[in-house]
């Protein structure tokens, strides 16, 4: 089967974000996933994204797939917790030894809630400061509302951010987030595209792929439930990172752009479908 690349968004000056990136976050919930081999597969299927954490705990064997793949090296999206500036700076430092890697593409604060001391504040200076020093391209957050970013907006040296990423579905939306980082200038990226529900909760009954409107849709494109549902976000614009382990699954992932684009019944059916 053919390698598929898919196009890039521009989130930054000279920096560009692939559509469609491999999550390897739900690694830590199977332990029998091997996220060096996944690598390997992404890469091969013409996958150029990757997307981890450092609370995966991954970073190793992405390195590793990396490395043994002739693949070139794709943009790597790594988040970091929310913690002092010290711990930020520290976690950085570490993630990017760990990755093997002098710099990432994109670097997020994981979530504007700290455990213990800290601020996201405090923790956005660091990230600030690692751009500064080039061992970040762009920085942005993950999992912020609209209260989050208005008060990380009143200290920020640099606003706005590269990216919002958020749980983001055909049955889970949330839209007036997304009017928000549309209005300033901030790319609203999905994670759990699949799933459904805040922070992905529905994925364990099924997700997206069991709505009968998706099932539709894919049926009269003759695609998969995934392909109609990931093509549903893309077509607004919006990158995704899909956590996906099959190399079939893989393909379908990608390949969101040799068909039609689905039309505006078919999108706005979707959009009231699950919610």
């Amino acid at each position: 089967m053919a390698a598929i690349s898919p196009p890039t968004v521009p989130i930054a000056p000279g920096v560009r974000l692939p559509y469609v990136s491999l999550g390897t976050g739900s690694g830590m919930l199977r332990p029998e996933t091997n996220v060096t081999r996944a690598v390997q597969l992404w890469l091969a299927s013409g996958g150029t994204a990757i997307d981890t954490a450092f609370i995966y705990h991954d970073e190793a064997a992405i390195a590793a797939g990396i490395a043994s793949s002739p693949a070139p090296m794709p943009f790597i999206i790594t988040k970091v917790p929310c913690s002092t500036y010290a711990t930020a700076t520290a976690n950085i430092d570490s993630n990017l030894a760990q990755l093997h890697t002098s710099s990432t593409d994109l670097l997020l604060i994981h979530s504007p809630w700290c455990k213990g001391n800290g601020s996201s504040e405090e923790t956005w200076r660091a990230m600030e400061d690692a751009q500064a020093v080039g061992k970040a391209h762009a920085i942005g957050v993950s999992n912020f509302g609209i209260p989050e970013l208005e008060h990380l907006r009143k200290t920020a040296r640099k606003w706005p951010p590269a990216i919002n990423q958020c749980s983001l579905s055909v049955g889970y939306h949330d839209d007036e987030t997304i009017r928000y980082c549309t209005k300033n200038d901030i790319t609203y990226m999905a994670y759990s595209p699949l799933c459904g529900g805040p922070n992905g909760s529905s994925c364990k009954h099924g997700g997206v792929l069991t709505l009968p409107e998706v099932q539709a849709v894919a049926m009269a494109h003759n695609v998969s439930a995934a392909q109609v549902a990931l093509k549903w976000i893309v077509q607004q614009g919006h990158p995704l990172a899909t956590a996906v382990w099959r190399e079939d699954y893989m393909h379908q992932d990608l390949d969101l752009w040799s068909w039609g684009d689905l039309s505006a019944g078919e999108m706005a059916l979707l959009t009231k479908a699950g919610v």
